[in-house]
């Protein structure tokens, strides 16, 4: 296994994400080579590829016959303390079905079996497609291997005219609450981590594909094929790939002590009922070591100083930090500091360094705790006040109805209703978003950032001057302070 270390240096571990994507493109590999072996390749989010470690491959059979190969990974969290760490994440994978009719062949025009319609950027009618076709093969599965909460989710992934189906089973968590960036009824997995899901499975069917097409060839030619992908030269007894792809596949994650394991977690509060999610938009966990990240802030804020530099970029972390190095692509990685949620230590350092000028960029989240007030944003030592940002909400509207602006188009007694029974910062931000009234829905984000900007600026007593830029959920800049 790859260790790694952060600017701490301590060391890195592996998010739910990249042990899911890892276990399961290790049982579509064993399925196919019949051979043992150690480490999995993970391709992750960034582009880089690590080397984790699998520590069971195993093989059954149904009593019908079909195959089945099973693979377990181990989280490693590296000097993280994670609840999470030391989970066995599993994955089942078996070739279900076969493709005898024309209109079980998914095509371009996004038709799946029997010519069910499916959406390309989510959810969709995946589970009525294998419900219907492949109903003996799922009954007689869970019923064998007593899986329980079978839950299909995810569209048909296409690639190389192949089926493969994604499913989940116990110990991965249901949402059953909106304000998640999954949709409510299905598994929590996380966009990221599906996508590398996705990415992983797909390399490692190309991987079959190319072998199939240097088999097909090598039958053509009576000739000895070299084994150019490791791991696949054995891949069937009658040396005969081209037919596996005649045929449906089918992956199953499932993490047995996983609902035990989340009740050590916030999932029950935030609507994530029966397991654990699978979350991750760097594929690693950083471990949180206090006093290696305020050595590391200062030591950044120290070479901005050595170097006659009075601006520096805050981020609350990686994926913030990305985004705003597109934003100032103009400047170098040394302006740009992940301060996680030491607020005021960070401020306060980068007055007595002598900077003068901070750009915090960051989410909704975040930024609200900040604009309430807070100066350490972890969940610990703070909260997220829902009816801070109702009562801007309520001031706002009385606002423009004295300067007899047209608000008439949003009822703004129900968006106040919603954004402080909001399950999440996400979803109280979704109901701000939908506010009809640009004037009203700008002064409302512009209240919220002018606060957090006050707030971080009286730190020092104004020594430092702050602009406030809010990104999306996706990563664009929308709002900004001057």
């Amino acid at each position: 296994m790859d260790i790694l270390y952060s600017k701490g240096g301590l060391k890195k571990g592996f998010s739910t994400g990249t042990v899911s994507a890892g276990v399961i493109r290790s049982s579509i590999r064993y399925y196919f080579s019949k051979k043992k072996f150690e480490t999995i390749s993970v391709d992750m989010p960034g582009g880089e590829s690590v080397n984790i470690d699998v520590i069971d491959l195993s093989c059954r059979f149904l009593k019908n016959g079909t195959k089945i190969t099973t693979a377990v990974i181990q989280k490693f969290s590296g000097d993280d303390i994670d609840v999470t760490g030391g989970i066995k994440i599993y994955a089942d994978f078996m070739i279900i079905g076969k493709k005898v009719h024309k209109n079980f062949n998914v095509r371009n025009n996004n038709k799946g079996a029997h010519g069910y319609e499916y959406d390309n950027d989510c959810h969709n009618d995946s589970d009525k497609i294998i419900a219907e076709v492949f109903e003996n093969d799922l009954e007689n599965y869970f019923n064998e291997f007593y899986h329980n909460k079978l839950t299909f989710y995810d569209k048909i992934i296409n690639a190389l005219a192949t089926d493969f189906f994604l499913l989940s089973a116990e110990g991965i968590g249901i949402v059953t609450k909106q304000g998640l960036p999954v949709r409510i009824g299905y598994p929590a997995i996380n966009p990221v981590p599906l996508d590398m899901i996705k990415k992983n499975v797909l390399n490692e069917l190309d991987a079959l594909n190319k072998l199939d097409a240097l088999n097909k060839l090598n039958v053509l030619n009576k000739l000895n094929t070299p084994n150019i992908v490791p791991g696949f030269n054995e891949i069937n007894e009658n040396n005969k790939a081209h037919n596996y792809f005649k045929n449906f596949f089918l992956s199953v994650l499932y993490i047995p002590d996983g609902e035990e394991v989340s009740k050590k977690t916030l999932n029950s509060r935030l609507g994530i009922i029966g397991g654990l999610s699978i979350l991750g938009t760097t594929g690693y966990v950083v471990p949180i070591s206090a006093k290696a990240w305020l050595d590391t802030i200062k030591s950044s804020l120290n070479f901005l100083s050595e170097n006659n530099i009075d601006l520096c970029v805050f981020t609350p972390g990686r994926f913030s930090e990305k985004c705003a190095m597109k934003i100032f692509g103009n400047l170098s990685e040394a302006y740009f500091i992940e301060i996680g949620d030491f607020v005021s230590y960070s401020v306060r350092k980068a007055a007595d360094f002598g900077i003068k000028n901070i750009i915090l960029t960051g989410q909704f989240g975040k930024i609200v705790k900040i604009s309430q007030g807070e100066r350490n944003t972890n969940a610990k030592y703070s909260r997220l006040n829902l009816n801070y940002i109702g009562e801007i909400i309520k001031n706002i509207e009385y606002v423009q109805r004295a300067a007899s602006v047209d608000y008439y188009e949003d009822d703004f007694s129900i968006v106040y209703e919603k954004v402080i029974n909001s399950n999440t910062s996400r979803e109280a931000f979704s109901y701000i978003e939908g506010i009809k009234n640009e004037i009203v829905k700008k002064e409302i984000i512009n209240k919220i950032l002018y606060n957090a900007k006050n707030n971080i600026e009286k730190i020092n007593n104004n020594r430092v001057k702050c602009k406030v830029i809010l990104l999306s959920y996706s990563g664009e800049k929308i709002f900004e302070t001057k």
